[in-house]
């Protein structure tokens, strides 16, 4: 059945963005307006296809659109992907609209958000990987007018690391893609239900092509420089988005290379259950260390990521029996877009008041804010899984998983992993105390009575939004967890037994990371890292002084390449040129011995005719004087002719070798240049 009607989802956001840049050249209130009314029709309408898509998923496809033509598809699994996107972008839209009053450029804001917005939910409808391709390109793009939005020395600096990582991890996505096609002949998500097991070894270069490229995306560790600088220097609206959805897009491709492609591969899944072991170290202790608060969430991303990158191992770890693996990984999916959304604008709140996110600047700012307080309470309880909050669900089932997979499966592996899982969680309990008793429980006179005056209701209501759904999903985790049950059908594996949420066991599962969590933040946070200087205590950041990759190790190694390989190319180039030019005047000479001989032929042939003519002459015959004479004329005419061609045979044929030089020349620096590029392109692959 051919759903014309999914196609809307895409039209709507792409055509009203256009209509709404026009509007707010006239209209800024009404551009708000109509932006607002936009992405809530959207909303709208994806919610409207749900029972469809529960009975039955939604399917289009249009020739001779993007080459290979445009295939949508709308299942329960990618619908968990699309709601999440519109929810999410109707409650950013409307909290953009006071936050961004204070801001320049703000039609040009709208206009990459909302195609940013479009291209997000084509990357998560696209059945077709080109398709997924396009898309993804197209949301890297836009997205990176919106880190870049303030254009100043910093957001250019992020904006720079940001495009840099991410056209090289789409040009290694395409890459794979290609090499993906020309195996299997297909690009239809649908079309590897079975794996591509059939393709032999070089399915493990294909799928580290593909990882790679939505590696980047997802923050994956070495992959993640973009996101600590991207995430503080994009307006707050921008940095939800970006940690709260467009990771997921990453998590989202990573999902079906892992589930679709490498199903039932023995090695892929371990792979993926230790990068995520490494980013929830990696994203924890750097986040405990930040200092503004932005880097501090985006460092916290990282480690989110790296319990779904968990989540996906364990899925491929139990196989037909990773039902419960797969709802954990998309309950927190899910959970993690409302609480990190709702405590970016929290933090959006502050900034706008005080232009300032740095904690050492900004405590007690809270303190007398109540409402800021207790839903910035809401998201800081989700994130470190509160029994009674969203993150305690998705938590708790990852934790099921995990246990799972130990008592099926390298129970020494499994458990080391647990022990990572707790760890990781006592460093978000740490980080985001940090944050929180710096901000809402210190005591400071200073900020008191400068919130009402800044910011009006309609930036507040979404957060009331989030903060309802955090503690209702917190309450009956049971409507959404029915509901991905249903998606494990899928992926062909046996759905999981009904989970008990609130027991001894699982409760006492969230108190040893979080009496972890307060011990690191006491003898570690508050004992190591708050220092006293010139009176005052302030948080110092240990890591400044560390090695950093994108800066110590990307640069300096891809520049002395670079040094390297200019090098090289440019003795091959001379060697080239050297050798053409060495062939030419070797031909030269030898032609020159080829027109003297001529020369000396024909020159032998004239004087033998005319000594010819001489002899009758004297015999007497007076009859053959005049012919003699003019056939020695004859043949001296024709010897000068002879001389002038062979000389200019050989100025032609020299010529003929400047121009074959100088276009060889071109040539050959069009080939080295070549060459150049593209062992540039992977050597950035490889070191991205």
């Amino acid at each position: 059945m051919i759903n014309y009607e999914l196609l809307a989802i895409l039209l709507i956001p792409t055509i009203g963005t256009i209509f709404s840049f026009y509007v707010g050249l006239y209209s800024e209130r009404f551009r708000d307006f109509l932006n607002s009314i936009i992405t809530g029709a959207n909303l709208l309408l994806v919610s409207y296809f749900f029972k469809q898509v529960v009975n039955q998923p939604m399917e289009l496809y249009i020739r001779d659109i993007m080459g290979v033509g445009l295939h949508l598809k709308l299942d329960m699994f990618r619908y968990v992907f699309v709601w999440s996107t519109a929810f999410i972008w109707f409650l950013t839209t409307l909290y953009s609209t006071q936050y961004l009053i204070r801001y320049r450029h703000r039609n040009r804001y709208y206009a990459f958000f909302m195609t940013t917005y479009a291209s997000t939910l084509g990357i998560f409808m696209s059945e077709n990987l080109l398709n997924f391709f396009t898309f993804f390109e197209v949301m890297s793009l836009a997205s990176y007018a919106l880190v870049i939005h303030d254009e100043d020395a910093y957001s250019h600096e992020a904006g720079r690391s940001y495009i840099s990582m991410a056209l090289a991890g789409g040009l290694t996505l395409l890459m794979g893609l290609l090499l993906l096609y020309y195996y299997s002949g297909t690009l239809t998500i649908s079309d590897f239900d079975h794996g591509i097991e059939y393709i032999g070894r070089v399915r493990y270069v294909i799928f580290a092509l593909i990882f790679v490229g939505f590696g980047v995306k997802s923050s994956v560790v070495p992959l993640h420089c973009w996101l600590p600088k991207a995430h503080p220097a994009a307006p707050t609206p921008a940095s939800a988005i970006l940690s709260g959805i467009l990771i997921k897009t990453g998590i989202f491709g990573i999902i079906i290379l892992v589930w679709k492609l490498m199903w039932h591969d023995p090695y892929v899944p371990f792979i993926l259950i230790i990068l995520g072991c490494v980013n929830i170290l990696h994203g924890g202790i750097l986040a405990m260390m930040q200092r503004n608060i932005k880097r501090i969430l985006a460092y916290s991303s990282m480690s989110q990521a790296g319990y779904v990158l968990m989540g996906i191992g364990l899925a491929g770890v139990l196989g037909d029996h990773g039902g419960l693996a797969i709802v954990g990984t998309l309950y927190h999916i899910f959970n993690h877009a409302i609480f990190k959304v709702l405590l970016f604008m929290g933090v959006g709140i502050i900034y706008v008041v005080l232009h300032e996110l740095s904690i050492n600047k900004i405590v007690g700012f809270g303190t007398n804010k109540k409402y800021l307080k207790i839903v910035f309470m809401l998201g800081f309880l989700a994130i470190i899984g509160v029994p009674g909050t969203n993150g305690f669900i998705s938590k708790t089932l990852l934790h099921e998983a995990l246990i799972e997979a130990k008592h099926e499966h390298l129970a020494v592996f499994f458990t080391i992993v647990e022990y990572i899982f707790v760890i990781g969680g006592s460093l978000t309990v740490a980080y985001l105390l940090k944050i929180f008793v710096t901000v809402f429980m210190k005591s400071s006179d200073e900020f008191y009575g400068q919130f009402k005056h800044h910011v009006r209701k309609r930036a507040l209501f979404p957060m009331a939004v989030l903060g309802a759904c955090i503690v209702a999903i917190g309450l009956k985790p049971e409507i959404l967890f029915n509901y991905l049950t249903g998606i494990t059908r899928y992926f062909g594996v046996e759905p999981p037994h009904v989970i008990e949420f609130y027991t001894a066991d699982t409760v006492m599962g969230f108190v040893l990371p979080f009496i972890l969590g307060w011990a690191v933040y006491y003898v570690y946070v508050n004992g190591y890292l708050l220092k006293e200087v010139d009176g005052k205590a302030i948080y110092v950041n240990p890591s400044l002084s560390w090695i950093e990759l994108e800066n110590d190790i990307y640069r300096p190694v891809i520049g002395l390449i670079f040094i390297f390989m200019s090098t090289l190319l440019r003795i091959v180039d001379k060697g080239v040129i050297y050798f053409f030019v060495a062939i030419k005047n070797s031909f030269l000479k030898l032609m020159h011995i080829e027109v003297n001989m001529e020369t000396a032929t024909i020159a032998q042939r004239t004087m033998s005719a005319a000594n010819l003519s001489v002899e009758r002459y004297n015999n007497g015959k007076q009859q053959a004087s005049h012919s003699a004479q003019s056939f020695i004329e004859w043949e001296r005419e024709t010897y000068k002719e002879t001389v002038r061609r062979s000389q200019n045979k050989i100025r032609s044929i020299k010529e003929l070798f400047a121009l074959t030089s100088s276009r060889l020349n071109s040539l050959v620096y069009t080939v080295i240049t070549f060459i150049f590029v593209l062992v540039m392109v992977l050597i950035v692959m490889l070191q991205y």
